[in-house]
């Protein structure tokens, strides 16, 4: 696999870092390329369902529960996400904060939430 190759597999947003995590831990593999097919990485019914749960709970969005059918790459995932976004650009943001949330311990993410 040539080094340019290597370059188009890997997430190149937020988004798709995101969403590949989600797939990775999902599936019990290491990391999940963007053109990569969530059916033949081993992916069946029951965990796209689960999947896809579980992005509507993170990003608070309705999708569909077919979507990994529909859109069954990282690539085509995010861009169904972001072409049915209620605002444009929240997809993006959320998948950001996720990712910067994702590296903090719970101490970091209680201290960083607006205190009521």
């Amino acid at each position: 696999m040539s080094e340019d190759h290597d370059k188009d597999r890997n997430a190149q947003t937020a988004l798709q870092e995101v969403l590949s995590s989600v797939w990775a831990s999902s599936l019990g593999i290491e990391k999940v390329g963007i053109e990569d097919d969530f059916f033949e990485l081993g992916g069946a019914s029951v965990v796209a369902t689960q999947i896809v749960s579980r992005l509507r709970r993170m990003f608070q969005t309705d999708l569909p529960a077919v979507l990994l059918f529909e859109a069954p790459t990282i690539e085509k995932l995010a861009r169904y996400m972001i072409e049915h976004e209620a605002q444009p650009g929240l997809t993006e943001k959320t998948a950001t904060r996720l990712k910067r949330i994702e590296g903090m311990t719970e101490e970091e993410v209680t201290r960083s939430l607006p205190s009521k």
